[in-house]
């Protein structure tokens, strides 16, 4: 199975965090949602899409093709664009962080 491509930045005239819409697809069709009423929300250190249960790891490494970029942290349960700042993240419960 061919590897789904994440460019380190999103296309010219979308949203900061579009490049990483398909990893949030992913999870959210096998199983996570979103704590909050919306899926992707800003705060003054960039977007934030917060996940109510732990990231699948295996199956995102499995599907896509990150770049370096993009940091997975498993302990942390965070996918971090170092390059928008967009941020996808496990969270307890509607504002945590």
């Amino acid at each position: 199975m061919e590897k789904i491509k994440i460019d380190p930045y999103p296309k010219a005239g979308t949203s900061d965090y579009s490049h990483l819409q398909p990893i949030v697809d992913y999870l959210i069709d096998n199983g996570n949602k979103s704590v909050n009423s919306f899926l992707w929300g800003n705060n003054r250190t960039g977007y934030f899409c917060h996940l109510q249960n732990d990231i699948d790891f295996d199956g995102v490494k499995k599907v896509f093709d990150i770049p370096d970029s993009i940091k997975l942290d498993e302990k942390s349960q965070t996918i971090d664009c170092f390059n928008t700042y967009s941020l996808i993240k496990k969270v307890k419960s509607p504002g945590s962080i």
